[in-house]
């Protein structure tokens, strides 16, 4: 009976993990190690040291001399290699970016297994064992280049080979009511067919399959573009891959605090509009990171709020006259062309109008000023026959202000977001485990409700949330099992 049990847990399990887990965002170490004849060196003792967070996973060469660590989180390492009779081998330096995949060989020296040969790692380094391409963009280049919202997806264009969508299929859709949702066409696809993901959690929304979650910028450690060539974990996407992962606490503590701001002052009228419309926009937060407990327990928190208030422009707004909302359609008498067309049509404006129409009469003709001359003397319309509808609406239309057109940037488009996040990272004997929690609140209001004139606002609000939870465990030497569980919910109020 504790037999069935187990197996019936561990089906669900790999279930689960089946349903939930996507493409990794780890890196990988592997090489060979050989004496200076070039012979293999076998059961060598193999760690790599996480310089920032003190952790080392460790393994040893195979039969081959062969030796691998397949998962291991970005960051900064060194490498160190012992085997009896030769000299301790460490390579410093070493950075590992989501994705990467480097091949550290080690030609060991005869010698004390006291004494060392130290290796740094060369400024660039080159990965020769993975087959995809893609760029990655460091926390460095993310918040030292000047973004109008503080949005990584503005930053997708700089991979060759990526171009931004700007209309088209899904180019309108907004994140958060104001954030780039970073759909792109890549390498000529669609930019429906590119995937988003955060720590390795699906961060897809599904009606555009754009990105639905955006961390702020300050906790985003880096991401990659993968535009081709990847391994087959990442199907489902024939275009690119946006790989985004968030900071993690070291041995240090860390924060930041920042403010950013526009308001009107040094802004100018825009040429078309009689008024200068007001902007005053803030976006403000911080972050903070460190260890609970050193080597072993890490923390790092965020929040971004963002407050706007935008006098949108109208620029000029074709509109109808005063005199042409009264009926006097003078001012456009030359666009009163045309005839009658049936029987039933000519009945109704009799009834409408008070005096016999025929069909095939003229709407309107030069010089006329009497109903049996056209249907509209005088180019005029009598407010007796408007319609009920028309007669309410007319007043939601303003009065021209420039000339035959109406401008304003009087009315203001406004926006409250507030995002946070919280990972905690522990090393335990069950693994390396990763929780992940990141909210996003917001209310939008847009005056006009994706119309040009005033009086149709319409309120944009909504929530995002994601949490996901990862486990990282070696089993000896030869196995390494990476458990991932994933939640996310994108819905407006």
């Amino acid at each position: 009976m504790n037999k069935k049990r187990e197996l019936t847990i561990l089906a669900l399990v790999i279930l689960l993990g089946a349903g939930v887990v996507w493409g990794g965002v780890t890196a990988s170490i592997s090489g060979t190690v050989t004496d200076q004849s070039g012979a293999v060196i076998v059961g060598a003792s193999v760690i790599a040291h996480n310089t920032e967070t003190s952790i080392d996973t460790s393994t040893q060469t195979n039969a081959a001399g062969f030796y691998s660590f397949p998962v291991l989180p970005a960051g900064k390492y060194e490498v160190s290699i012992k085997a009896g009779g030769f000299q301790e081998y460490r390579q410093t330096g070493l950075v590992l970016d989501v994705n990467t995949a480097l091949r550290i060989d080690a030609a060991m020296q005869v010698g004390e297994v006291t004494q060392h040969v130290e290796v740094a790692a060369n400024s660039v380094q080159v990965e020769t064992t993975a087959t995809h391409t893609g760029e990655v963009i460091s926390d460095t280049k993310m918040t030292t280049l000047p973004l109008n919202g503080r949005s990584y997806t503005d930053l997708l264009a700089l991979q060759p080979g990526v171009a931004p969508a700007s209309s088209g299929e899904g180019g309108g859709y907004k994140v958060a009511a104001s954030l780039n949702s970073g759909q792109s066409s890549v390498n000529g696809q669609r930019e429906a067919s590119n995937g988003f993901m955060v720590n390795g959690s699906s961060a897809e929304e599904k009606l555009y399959n754009a990105a639905a979650i955006i961390p702020n910028l300050d906790s985003i450690a880096e991401f990659r573009i993968l535009t081709s060539n990847f391994d087959a974990e990442y199907g489902n996407y024939s275009g690119g891959l946006v790989n985004v992962l968030t900071k993690s606490g070291t041995n240090k503590f860390h924060g930041t605090a920042f403010e950013f701001l526009r308001n009107p002052r040094l802004d100018a009228r825009n040429f078309y509009s009689t008024e200068k419309g007001i902007l005053h926009q803030n976006q403000f937060g911080g972050t903070a990171g460190g260890p609970i407990l050193h080597d072993k327990l890490f923390f790092f928190t965020d929040y971004q709020g963002t407050r706007m208030t935008n006098g949108v422009d109208t620029g000029l707004i074709s509109v109808p006259s005063v005199a042409d909302k009264n009926g006097n359609l003078a001012d456009v008498a030359s666009q009163l062309t045309g005839n009658v067309n049936g029987n039933n049509w000519a009945n109704i404006l009799s009834g409408r109008l008070g005096y016999p129409v025929t069909n095939g009469e003229p709407y309107y003709t030069p010089g006329c000023t009497t109903s049996a001359q056209c249907v509209f003397p005088n180019a005029a319309i009598p407010q007796s026959a408007f319609s009920t509808p028309s007669k309410y609406l007319l007043q939601y239309i303003p009065d021209p202000n420039n000339g035959p057109y109406f401008t304003s940037s009087a009315h203001k488009e406004t926006l409250r977001d507030d995002k946070a996040s919280a990972r905690i990272d522990v090393n335990t004997r069950y693994g390396l485990i990763a929780g992940y929690f990141f909210i996003d609140d917001y209310v939008h209001l847009n005056p006009y409700g994706g119309g040009n004139l005033p009086g149709f606002d319409s309120s944009d609000n909504g929530r995002a949330i994601m949490v996901n939870v990862s486990d990282t465990k070696s089993f000896g030497a030869t196995a390494v099992n990476e458990l991932r569980l994933h939640y996310m919910r994108n819905v407006p109020f």
